[in-house]
């Protein structure tokens, strides 16, 4: 029978693992078969949103809204009047992009933060268990307590969202929670609060999305479900008529 990486990890670091000493190399008996972990089903009423491209003009109040709710201090213009963030950062967690192609015959407005993973990389990359997926609401939190700093969960994540807090004797680590105080008061996210182009956070809305790319013809391979997002995009391509 075949070990797999994670029995191996174990092994070793329980000290019963099959190791072999030759002078100065040291090595573990392994078997050659690759083994593949089962990926995570999608909570029941994991919460989720649905951002739509098509009705999105924009405006970033969505990102006005996050920056006051997590009390942050906004990314501010010269004049201080224009929230003016790039990119997601230590003081942003949320931000609204404009992608526009070489050929500039197409362009949508993209909403970028957490896409509360059903399987999240920087679950995984954190040694320490600083994150954790919560088993209801699917969200991905953050425990201070827990994190050291060693800012894993960064290189880990593929869309480049945790962010680390430079600034300051006690750093964070900043992403998207969908707002977990306000949830638990039984309110909206905020940025869904304001904007008309962000669904309601409501349980169950994550296999509502899934059932309706399905049905718009949009397939998923068994790799590609191991990352679902949770924060779901509606992509537009062409502008509207102006």
């Amino acid at each position: 029978m075949g070990m797999t990486r994670r029995e191996a990890l174990r092994k070793i670091t329980a000290g019963t693992g099959s190791v072999v000493a030759t002078g100065a190399a040291t090595g573990i008996a392994l078997s050659g078969v690759a083994h593949s972990e089962e990926t995570p089903a999608v909570p029941p009423e994991a919460l989720g949103l649905l951002y739509d491209a098509t009705r999105c003009v924009g405006c970033q109040s969505c990102v006005a809204a996050c920056a006051q709710a997590n009390n942050q201090a906004s990314s501010a213009s010269a004049n201080k009047l224009h929230q003016i963030a790039y990119d997601l950062n230590s003081t942003t967690r949320n931000i609204i992009k404009l992608y526009r192609p070489i050929d500039g015959k197409s362009y949508s407005y993209v909403k970028q933060q957490c896409t509360q993973c059903v399987d999240p990389a920087c679950v995984a990359g954190c040694m320490f268990k600083g994150l954790k997926k919560d088993p209801k609401t699917g969200v991905v939190l953050w425990n201070s307590k827990l994190c050291v700093g060693c800012r894993y969960c960064e290189i880990a994540c593929p869309y480049h969202v945790p962010k680390f807090q430079w600034e300051g004797y006690n750093p964070k680590i900043v992403k998207c929670e969908l707002c977990k105080e306000r949830l638990a008061k039984g309110e909206q996210p905020a940025c869904s609060s304001v904007s008309p182009s962000v669904t309601r956070a409501v349980p169950g809305v994550v296999t509502a999305v899934l059932g309706e790319l399905a049905r718009a013809g949009v397939s998923y391979s068994k790799r590609n479900l191991e990352t679902e997002p949770t924060v779901a995009c509606r992509p537009v391509f062409e502008p509207a008529a102006r």
